[in-house]
């Protein structure tokens, strides 16, 4: 009799908790409503990993406010907060009475392990509203039913008896409505999350275009989102070096043939500006990336003791690819840029050469993710 009446109340909570359409781009996905000061328990019996995508109620379209945190436990144990973007979405629409704009999203995936059998989310009194969605990565389309609802700092119970009445409960979906945009346009739970101001560390190899050593470079870049998901600002700051150590035969027709000694460097404190493409909607957890842009070059050439220094403007682009860690993202990229400067040499006819400073180069990023 204990067992039917906890089965019957735990099945009215889950009927009881409200779900909310919101509307993003023309795509309306369907959430559920996380109050202020509530949690709400779901069945997930491990070894699996879910995913949690959660937005929060903001007022006006143009609103910009911290982080909101959310707490996700598992069996009673905390897990991860996630921190929910206190960004509006000028384009979206939440679909109930209170109506608002949604904030960004914030896309977190937990690890279930053999053995755990209950994840809760929990949302701090006192807070705004959520909005979330979880789901199992195998199913990235169907919304896993909550078990129960309660306030916040309630006990969520015998994990145990919670695992067997949902193992009796036929499988329940009262919330999934049909949601036809989602399936054309399907994104896989593995995928980055939103675009994201960033800022990092990226350092890089290459070969130049004048100069016969490796080129070694460091720099600090940055982007900030402009256009949705598709389109950012970036900029990079940094210092690299050309090299050149050789001996060259020169043909002089008085004095006959000669040879030239060549041991100089060249650094170069590049300063850059440009626009990134992420390739939006990606099937995976890899989002592919191309940039273009303009530089500015300070570059000092360093010959037998004697030092010049010019400044120079030239073309940057690049092909590459970004993926989310755990905390940030890893970005690897293949870019050239290309810049002349002169530094008093001369070609045979006596008027000063503008040398090439490009380099081919291959890069690692590391991005922090606001």
């Amino acid at each position: 009799m204990v067992f039917f009446l906890s089965l019957f109340l735990s099945f009215a909570h889950a009927e009881a908790t409200p779900s909310v359409s919101i509307t993003v781009d023309g795509k309306t996905t369907e959430f559920l409503l996380l109050s202020s000061g509530t949690r709400l328990d779901f069945s997930t019996p491990g070894p699996k990993k879910i995913a949690i995508e959660s937005r929060r109620r903001m007022a006006g379209a143009a609103q910009r406010a911290g982080t909101a945190p959310i707490v996700a436990e598992g069996d009673g144990n905390l897990i991860l907060t996630i921190r929910v973007p206190g960004t509006a979405m000028a384009d979206g629409q939440i679909n109930d009475k209170m109506g608002g704009y949604p904030s960004k999203p914030d896309r977190s995936v937990v690890t279930v392990p053999d053995g755990g059998e209950v994840l809760t989310i929990e949302a701090p009194t006192g807070g705004p509203d959520f909005f979330i969605r979880v789901v199992d990565r195998t199913f990235p389309n169907r919304l896993v039913v909550p078990i129960h609802s309660s306030r916040a700092g309630e006990d969520i119970g015998d994990p145990d008896i919670v695992a067997d009445q949902d193992k009796d409960l036929p499988v329940q979906e009262p919330i999934q409505e049909p949601i036809p945009t989602e399936v054309r346009n399907p994104r896989s739970p593995d995928a980055p999350d939103d675009l994201r101001p960033a800022v990092g560390m990226n350092f890089g190899f290459g070969i130049p275009a004048r100069g016969n050593k490796m080129v070694f470079a460091i720099n600090a870049v940055g982007r900030y989102p402009v256009y949705k998901d598709l389109i950012s600002a970036g900029g990079s700051i940094g210092w690299h070096r050309i090299g050149v150590q050789e001996d060259i035969d020169v043909a002089n027709p008085i004095s006959g043939d000669l040879n030239y000694s060549a041991d100089w460097h060249t650094t170069v404190l590049p300063i850059t500006g440009q626009a990134n493409i992420h390739v939006p909607f990606p099937a995976g957890p890899i989002t592919p990336i191309a940039s273009a842009g303009v530089g500015l070059y300070i570059a000092t050439r360093a010959d037998n003791g004697s030092k010049i220094t010019n400044l120079a403007i030239g073309p940057t682009v690049g092909l590459g690819a970004e993926a989310d860690i755990q905390i940030g993202q890893i970005q690897t990229t293949v870019t050239w840029h290309e810049a002349r400067a002169r530094f008093g040499n001369q070609s045979t006819d006596g008027s000063v050469v503008r040398e090439s400073l490009a380099v081919s180069q291959f890069n690692v990023a590391y991005l922090y993710v606001f």
